[in-house]
């Protein structure tokens, strides 16, 4: 029997039922992501007609197809906060009961045969403790019988925080930060599609390095989930 939060993840009242996660008032208050969406990575755009977001327009990335659960908004940041300060084992087996809650029906068409976590810097997983991508990856895992490479991606450098950059010093950040580890490399070039688990998608710059050194091996398709996203508009 896995364990939830006792407490609502937004306003921190206690639960009488541990599955719920949220609080009733806090459950109506969750920013669900909803149509239309960018066909590419699942952000809201403005309008049905509008295919891509800008960030998807903008650049040829690696990553086929990504959906995320909730709106990066203020009480949102809130709860990814405490979920990376905290490292809740309970928190992120609700977030995976989320995440397939909403798009289980979409990760069986994806048909992933790899779940790989995006890796932490060793110097921020020391003093963490931890890695919340890992922890939620290997909560979608247990639920779906999908195999997870916690280790199989490596951050190779500390990288400056995304926020406040621009698209092409973004892609500096990141240029050759993420490798595969040697020790995986025969096993993933043997697959055809795996999905790539993160907490908090932004313009999507992160996501596709780690797809970049992954197609390297020859997988076709690399799919993503996260918990949050922000809008196009």
């Amino acid at each position: 029997m896995f364990l939830f939060p006792e407490k609502c993840i937004l306003c921190g009242e206690l639960l009488r039922d541990r599955t719920q996660g949220v609080c009733g008032a806090c459950r109506r208050k969750l920013p669900v992501v909803r149509e239309p969406l960018c066909l590419r990575c699942g952000k809201p755009v403005m309008n049905p007609e509008t295919e891509y977001c800008v960030d998807c327009r903008g650049r040829n990335g690696s990553l086929t197809q990504g959906r995320a659960v909730w709106i990066y908004n203020k009480d949102m940041k809130k709860a990814m906060a405490d979920f990376k300060n905290t490292g809740c084992v309970a928190d992120s087996e609700f977030y995976a009961e989320e995440f397939l809650a909403r798009w289980g029906g979409l990760l069986a068409r994806w048909n992933p045969e790899r779940i790989i976590p995006v890796p932490l810097h060793w110097r921020k997983r020391w003093f963490r403790g931890f890695n919340q991508s890992v922890r939620l990856a290997e909560a979608i895992g247990d639920r779906t019988g999908i195999e997870v490479l916690p280790d199989a991606l490596i951050r190779l450098r500390p990288t400056r925080p995304q926020k406040g950059l621009d698209n092409r010093e973004r892609r500096h950040n990141l240029q050759e930060a993420f490798a595969v580890r040697d020790a995986f490399s025969g096993e993933l070039s043997q697959c055809r599609r795996v999905l790539l688990v993160d907490d908090i998608y932004t313009t999507g710059a992160t996501l596709d390095a780690c797809a970049d050194v992954i197609r390297s091996l020859g997988v076709r398709e690399i799919y993503s989930a996260c918990l949050c996203i922000g809008r196009d508009y």
